[in-house]
Protein backbone atom coordinates (compact mmCIF):
# COMPACT_ATOMS: atom_id res chain seq x y z
CA UNK A 1 0.00 0.00 0.00
CA UNK A 2 1.25 3.43 -1.02
CA UNK A 3 -0.12 6.84 -0.15
CA UNK A 4 1.13 10.25 0.97
CA UNK A 5 0.34 11.78 4.24
CA UNK A 6 0.74 14.94 5.95
CA UNK A 7 2.51 15.15 9.52
CA UNK A 8 0.33 17.75 11.38
CA UNK A 9 2.90 18.60 13.59
CA UNK A 10 5.95 19.76 10.97
CA UNK A 11 3.71 20.11 8.11
CA UNK A 12 6.29 17.16 5.93
CA UNK A 13 4.80 15.02 3.40
CA UNK A 14 5.18 11.33 3.93
CA UNK A 15 5.42 8.76 1.16
CA UNK A 16 3.59 5.69 2.85
CA UNK A 17 4.60 2.27 1.80
CA UNK A 18 4.04 -0.56 3.64
CA UNK A 19 6.51 -2.75 1.65
CA UNK A 20 9.68 -0.15 2.34
CA UNK A 21 10.72 -2.50 5.71
CA UNK A 22 10.86 -5.54 3.80
CA UNK A 23 13.66 -4.42 1.63
CA UNK A 24 17.13 -6.28 3.61
CA UNK A 25 18.73 -3.62 4.05
CA UNK A 26 16.44 -2.08 6.27
CA UNK A 27 16.63 -5.11 8.74
CA UNK A 28 21.31 -4.48 9.11
CA UNK A 29 21.92 -4.23 12.75
CA UNK A 30 23.18 -0.16 12.66
CA UNK A 31 24.18 -0.77 16.44
CA UNK A 32 27.23 -2.96 16.01
CA UNK A 33 29.59 -0.48 17.06
CA UNK A 34 28.47 -1.03 20.76
CA UNK A 35 27.47 -4.47 20.50
CA UNK A 36 29.94 -5.43 23.91
CA UNK A 37 28.86 -4.69 27.14
CA UNK A 38 30.51 -2.44 29.14
CA UNK A 39 31.67 -1.93 32.79
CA UNK A 40 29.65 0.07 35.22
CA UNK A 41 32.82 1.83 35.16
CA UNK A 42 35.31 2.78 32.54
CA UNK A 43 38.82 4.47 33.32
CA UNK A 44 38.90 6.46 29.85
CA UNK A 45 35.99 7.73 30.50
CA UNK A 46 35.80 11.72 31.55
CA UNK A 47 31.85 11.26 32.72
CA UNK A 48 32.54 8.27 34.82
CA UNK A 49 32.35 8.98 38.42
CA UNK A 50 35.96 9.42 39.98
CA UNK A 51 37.29 10.57 36.40
CA UNK A 52 35.55 13.50 36.59
CA UNK A 53 38.33 15.83 37.82
CA UNK A 54 38.94 17.64 34.20
CA UNK A 55 35.47 19.16 34.26
CA UNK A 56 36.13 22.74 35.01
CA UNK A 57 32.29 23.85 35.27
CA UNK A 58 29.66 21.61 37.05
CA UNK A 59 26.64 23.59 36.64
CA UNK A 60 24.33 21.00 39.11
CA UNK A 61 24.32 18.02 40.78
CA UNK A 62 22.27 15.38 41.87
CA UNK A 63 23.56 13.64 45.18
CA UNK A 64 22.92 10.53 47.09
CA UNK A 65 23.08 10.54 50.89
CA UNK A 66 26.69 9.38 50.49
CA UNK A 67 27.13 12.84 49.19
CA UNK A 68 28.31 11.09 45.59
CA UNK A 69 26.79 12.58 42.51
CA UNK A 70 23.52 10.64 40.87
CA UNK A 71 23.53 12.64 37.70
CA UNK A 72 24.80 16.36 36.63
CA UNK A 73 25.17 19.12 33.84
CA UNK A 74 28.25 20.32 33.14
CA UNK A 75 29.71 22.95 30.65
CA UNK A 76 29.91 22.03 27.20
CA UNK A 77 34.10 22.16 26.74
CA UNK A 78 33.60 21.93 22.59
CA UNK A 79 29.99 24.39 22.91
CA UNK A 80 28.05 24.95 19.70
CA UNK A 81 27.37 28.44 21.15
CA UNK A 82 28.92 30.56 24.04
CA UNK A 83 28.11 34.17 24.90
CA UNK A 84 31.79 35.37 23.26
CA UNK A 85 29.66 36.91 20.36
CA UNK A 86 26.52 39.12 19.99
CA UNK A 87 24.82 38.18 16.24
CA UNK A 88 24.50 34.82 18.12
CA UNK A 89 25.06 33.51 21.48
CA UNK A 90 24.02 30.87 24.38
CA UNK A 91 25.43 28.19 26.18
CA UNK A 92 26.00 24.70 26.03
CA UNK A 93 26.01 22.55 28.68
CA UNK A 94 25.82 18.59 29.25
CA UNK A 95 23.73 16.64 31.15
CA UNK A 96 25.12 13.52 32.56
CA UNK A 97 22.15 11.01 33.50
CA UNK A 98 24.13 8.37 35.47
CA UNK A 99 27.07 7.64 36.68
CA UNK A 100 26.75 4.47 35.06
CA UNK A 101 28.80 4.30 32.16
CA UNK A 102 27.03 1.13 30.69
CA UNK A 103 23.60 2.47 31.80
CA UNK A 104 21.53 3.35 28.84
CA UNK A 105 17.46 4.37 28.35
CA UNK A 106 16.76 0.60 28.10
CA UNK A 107 18.28 -0.32 31.46
CA UNK A 108 17.78 2.73 33.91
CA UNK A 109 16.07 3.04 36.88
CA UNK A 110 13.02 4.84 37.47
CA UNK A 111 15.11 7.16 40.35
CA UNK A 112 18.01 7.77 37.57
CA UNK A 113 15.38 8.58 35.00
CA UNK A 114 13.52 10.81 37.77
CA UNK A 115 16.99 12.72 38.11
CA UNK A 116 17.46 12.87 34.32
CA UNK A 117 14.01 14.90 33.98
CA UNK A 118 14.85 16.76 37.41
CA UNK A 119 17.77 18.16 35.87
CA UNK A 120 16.16 18.61 32.50
CA UNK A 121 14.10 20.82 34.24
CA UNK A 122 16.38 22.82 36.74
CA UNK A 123 18.91 24.27 33.90
CA UNK A 124 16.32 24.66 31.28
CA UNK A 125 14.74 27.01 33.80
CA UNK A 126 18.30 28.69 34.81
CA UNK A 127 19.33 29.11 30.93
CA UNK A 128 16.01 30.50 29.66
CA UNK A 129 16.56 33.45 32.71
CA UNK A 130 19.69 34.68 31.08
CA UNK A 131 19.26 38.00 29.07
CA UNK A 132 18.77 37.58 25.65
CA UNK A 133 17.23 34.05 25.22
CA UNK A 134 14.82 33.07 23.29
CA UNK A 135 14.75 29.64 23.41
CA UNK A 136 16.24 26.44 24.81
CA UNK A 137 16.90 23.32 22.69
CA UNK A 138 17.09 19.43 24.76
CA UNK A 139 18.38 16.48 22.54
CA UNK A 140 19.78 13.49 23.32
CA UNK A 141 22.14 11.30 20.79
CA UNK A 142 22.38 7.27 21.85
CA UNK A 143 25.14 5.55 20.47
CA UNK A 144 27.24 6.96 17.17
CA UNK A 145 24.46 6.06 14.98
CA UNK A 146 22.75 8.60 16.28
CA UNK A 147 25.80 11.07 16.98
CA UNK A 148 27.00 10.43 20.01
CA UNK A 149 31.05 11.00 20.29
CA UNK A 150 31.20 9.48 24.23
CA UNK A 151 29.11 6.46 25.19
CA UNK A 152 28.38 7.24 28.76
CA UNK A 153 24.91 8.47 29.00
CA UNK A 154 24.27 11.86 28.56
CA UNK A 155 21.74 14.99 26.96
CA UNK A 156 22.60 18.29 25.50
CA UNK A 157 21.36 21.13 26.61
CA UNK A 158 21.65 24.55 24.25
CA UNK A 159 20.48 28.08 24.77
CA UNK A 160 20.29 30.47 22.17
CA UNK A 161 19.32 34.02 21.07
CA UNK A 162 16.97 32.87 18.29
CA UNK A 163 14.36 30.51 17.73
CA UNK A 164 15.39 27.51 15.88
CA UNK A 165 14.21 27.15 11.94
CA UNK A 166 12.55 23.36 13.18
CA UNK A 167 10.68 24.97 15.74
CA UNK A 168 9.33 28.34 14.02
CA UNK A 169 8.32 25.43 11.30
CA UNK A 170 6.06 24.00 14.03
CA UNK A 171 4.94 27.33 15.42
CA UNK A 172 4.05 28.30 11.62
CA UNK A 173 2.08 24.92 11.47
CA UNK A 174 -0.12 25.26 14.62
CA UNK A 175 -0.38 29.00 13.53
CA UNK A 176 -2.24 27.99 10.09
CA UNK A 177 -4.29 25.25 11.58
CA UNK A 178 -5.75 27.66 14.13
CA UNK A 179 -6.88 29.82 11.33
CA UNK A 180 -8.45 27.15 9.41
CA UNK A 181 -9.33 24.88 12.27
CA UNK A 182 -10.34 27.62 14.95
CA UNK A 183 -8.97 25.19 17.59
CA UNK A 184 -5.52 24.52 18.57
CA UNK A 185 -3.75 21.41 16.91
CA UNK A 186 -1.94 19.94 19.81
CA UNK A 187 -5.81 19.60 21.57
CA UNK A 188 -7.11 18.28 18.87
CA UNK A 189 -4.28 16.01 18.58
CA UNK A 190 -4.85 14.56 21.81
CA UNK A 191 -8.74 14.35 21.53
CA UNK A 192 -8.16 12.65 17.74
CA UNK A 193 -5.42 10.00 19.40
CA UNK A 194 -7.78 9.37 22.38
CA UNK A 195 -10.64 8.57 20.26
CA UNK A 196 -8.80 6.42 17.99
CA UNK A 197 -6.67 4.45 20.42
CA UNK A 198 -5.25 1.82 17.75
CA UNK A 199 -1.82 4.41 17.62
CA UNK A 200 -1.49 5.31 21.17
CA UNK A 201 1.28 3.89 23.44
CA UNK A 202 0.42 5.30 26.64
CA UNK A 203 -2.40 7.93 28.00
CA UNK A 204 -2.09 9.48 31.32
CA UNK A 205 -2.98 12.00 33.51
CA UNK A 206 -0.31 15.00 31.70
CA UNK A 207 0.77 13.15 28.59
CA UNK A 208 -0.07 10.69 25.90
CA UNK A 209 2.39 8.91 23.84
CA UNK A 210 1.73 7.74 20.25
CA UNK A 211 2.81 6.68 17.07
CA UNK A 212 2.22 9.37 14.69
CA UNK A 213 0.07 8.49 11.01
CA UNK A 214 2.96 10.40 9.21
CA UNK A 215 6.94 11.16 10.15
CA UNK A 216 9.17 11.93 8.29
CA UNK A 217 11.20 9.21 10.55
CA UNK A 218 10.64 5.61 10.22
CA UNK A 219 9.26 4.35 13.70
CA UNK A 220 9.51 7.51 15.50
CA UNK A 221 7.00 7.92 18.81
CA UNK A 222 6.04 11.27 20.24
CA UNK A 223 5.23 12.01 23.65
CA UNK A 224 2.90 14.86 23.99
CA UNK A 225 1.86 17.36 26.79
CA UNK A 226 -1.39 17.38 27.97
CA UNK A 227 -1.03 21.11 29.75
CA UNK A 228 0.23 23.86 28.17
CA UNK A 229 3.79 24.31 29.80
CA UNK A 230 7.07 25.22 29.60
CA UNK A 231 9.93 22.05 30.60
CA UNK A 232 10.67 24.96 33.45
CA UNK A 233 6.96 24.34 35.04
CA UNK A 234 6.87 20.83 35.25
CA UNK A 235 5.80 19.80 38.81
CA UNK A 236 7.80 16.82 40.62
CA UNK A 237 3.85 14.83 39.41
CA UNK A 238 5.11 15.41 35.48
CA UNK A 239 8.66 14.14 36.17
CA UNK A 240 7.31 10.86 38.21
CA UNK A 241 5.15 10.11 34.95
CA UNK A 242 7.62 11.06 32.52
CA UNK A 243 10.12 9.13 34.08
CA UNK A 244 7.27 5.90 34.11
CA UNK A 245 7.16 6.34 30.16
CA UNK A 246 10.54 6.17 29.66
CA UNK A 247 11.07 3.04 31.73
CA UNK A 248 8.40 1.00 30.40
CA UNK A 249 8.56 2.13 26.66
CA UNK A 250 12.12 1.89 26.14
CA UNK A 251 11.68 -2.15 27.91
CA UNK A 252 9.12 -2.56 25.03
CA UNK A 253 11.15 -0.74 22.58
CA UNK A 254 13.85 -2.91 23.37
CA UNK A 255 11.63 -5.99 23.08
CA UNK A 256 10.43 -5.57 19.49
CA UNK A 257 14.09 -3.62 18.09
CA UNK A 258 16.99 -4.23 20.50
CA UNK A 259 19.09 -1.38 21.76
CA UNK A 260 18.79 0.53 18.72
CA UNK A 261 20.62 3.81 18.42
CA UNK A 262 18.14 7.24 18.70
CA UNK A 263 17.79 10.58 18.56
CA UNK A 264 15.31 12.62 21.52
CA UNK A 265 14.31 15.63 20.44
CA UNK A 266 12.84 17.85 23.09
CA UNK A 267 10.58 20.97 21.88
CA UNK A 268 9.24 23.50 24.21
CA UNK A 269 7.62 26.71 24.82
CA UNK A 270 9.87 29.85 23.59
CA UNK A 271 10.76 32.07 26.33
CA UNK A 272 8.68 34.46 24.99
CA UNK A 273 5.70 32.37 25.61
CA UNK A 274 3.61 34.30 22.89
CA UNK A 275 5.42 33.49 20.45
CA UNK A 276 4.90 29.85 20.74
CA UNK A 277 0.93 29.94 22.22
CA UNK A 278 0.30 27.65 19.80
CA UNK A 279 2.08 24.49 20.41
CA UNK A 280 2.36 22.54 23.03
CA UNK A 281 5.80 20.81 24.40
CA UNK A 282 6.27 17.23 23.23
CA UNK A 283 9.02 14.87 22.39
CA UNK A 284 10.38 13.33 19.28
CA UNK A 285 11.62 9.83 20.01
CA UNK A 286 13.90 8.77 16.83
CA UNK A 287 14.93 5.27 15.98
CA UNK A 288 17.93 5.83 14.27
CA UNK A 289 17.75 1.98 12.33
CA UNK A 290 16.99 3.24 8.69
CA UNK A 291 18.59 6.28 6.82
CA UNK A 292 17.16 8.64 4.50
CA UNK A 293 18.01 7.78 1.03
CA UNK A 294 18.88 9.39 -2.54
CA UNK A 295 14.62 10.23 -3.04
CA UNK A 296 14.01 11.41 0.37
CA UNK A 297 17.12 13.97 0.07
CA UNK A 298 16.24 14.39 -3.86
CA UNK A 299 12.59 15.77 -3.53
CA UNK A 300 12.22 16.47 0.18
CA UNK A 301 9.79 13.85 0.60
CA UNK A 302 10.30 11.28 2.97
CA UNK A 303 8.98 7.54 2.65
CA UNK A 304 8.15 5.88 6.38
CA UNK A 305 7.40 2.29 5.58
CA UNK A 306 6.14 1.61 9.69
CA UNK A 307 2.57 0.90 10.07
CA UNK A 308 1.76 2.97 13.03
CA UNK A 309 -0.77 0.81 14.43
CA UNK A 310 0.99 -2.13 14.79
CA UNK A 311 4.11 -0.26 16.11
CA UNK A 312 1.55 0.62 18.63
CA UNK A 313 0.61 -2.94 20.03
CA UNK A 314 4.58 -3.43 19.98
CA UNK A 315 5.20 -0.20 22.55
CA UNK A 316 1.95 -0.05 23.96
CA UNK A 317 2.44 0.33 27.91
CA UNK A 318 -0.12 -1.62 29.89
Amino acid sequence: MKEIRKDLITGDLVVYSSYRNKRPIDKVNLSADFAGKEDEYNKACPFCRGNTASIKEVKERIENLENQWQAMSVANKFPILDMSTKEIFGEHEVLIETHRHNGSYYNMTNEEFINIFTLMKNRYKNLSEVEGIEYVSIFKNSKRNAGASLMHPHSQIVSSNLIPPEISKEIKVAEEYRLENKSNLYEDLVKREKEDQERVIYDGKYFIAYIPFATRYNGEVRLLEKDDLSVGEWTREHIKELAYIFRKMFKNIEKYQGDIPFNILLHSKAVNRELTKEIRTHFHIIPRKYNFGGFELATGLYVCGSDPKELAKEYRIK
